[in-house]
């Protein structure tokens, strides 16, 4: 099975903002690195990655989600079985949705990563010069990432909006729980992937749930500033 919907998909996850460097691996198998580090500093990365993670595993105590912070950065790990994807994060990023987009991929392209080896593969490319297991060149970066499709929307932004703005008439548990049983009770696909229309639609609905009419109104006119502020 083809990896290279695999990479496309994992290219555009640079185009968030704030994401300075991917890189998805299963065991000694590198799919796709693109790090504003050397090669060198990458696969030794890793390397202590896959064995902490691998080590998780054994004793049956799966990770599903790290998050390290250090003076230059953050590292976001998102794992689902034996495949790993790490985010190299500026203070620009929004970490959840990262988190999400992450989840996302590896989700949609579950059934070609699982087909695919845990033994380290050389780099190889396809009849039109893009590299099919490794992409390191910002060549072939841009032509992955010219034919992917974006993987997420803006929906992470407008959630913690609608649940800031719900905090001025509601606790925020209560406003966490009311958007969690308004995605549960709706008909939509998963929130990250709905057009932009039908993310403003499916934010006021979540407003209307307010049972005074004056606060409702009052917070559906700062939603709308809101989702002016991030083109929406």
């Amino acid at each position: 099975m083809s990896l290279e919907p695999v990479i496309s998909a994992a290219a555009a996850l640079q185009r968030l903002d704030g994401v300075a460097g991917v890189l998805l691996f299963k065991g000694r198998h590198t799919i796709h690195r693109q790090m504003p580090f050397a090669e060198s500093r990458a696969e030794e990365l890793r390397e202590r990655l896959e064995e902490m993670l691998a080590g998780y595993r054994q004793v049956r105590r799966r990770m599903r989600q790290i998050y390290l912070e250090f003076d230059g950065g953050v590292l976001l790990i998102v794992a689902s079985e034996e495949v790993t994807l790490v985010f190299f994060l500026t203070s620009k990023a929004d970490s959840d949705l990262a988190a999400s987009a992450g989840s996302v991929l590896l989700s949609d392209h579950a059934a070609a990563l699982a087909a695919a080896s845990i033994e380290a593969k050389p780099a190889s490319t396809t009849p039109g010069g893009i590299e099919e297991l490794v992409v390191t060149s910002p060549r072939a970066l841009t032509q992955l990432t010219q034919k992917a499709e974006p993987v997420v929307n803006q929906w992470g932004n407008v959630r913690k909006a609608v649940e800031g703005i719900l905090g001025k008439v509601m606790g925020r548990g209560q406003a966490t729980r009311l958007v969690d049983r308004t995605l549960e009770s709706s008909d939509s696909q998963d929130p990250y992937r709905l057009p932009p229309a039908e993310v403003r639609k499916l934010a006021i609905s979540i407003l209307e749930h307010v049972p005074n009419t004056s606060k409702r109104r009052q917070l559906v006119t700062e939603l709308e500033a809101a989702l002016a502020e991030l083109q929406l």
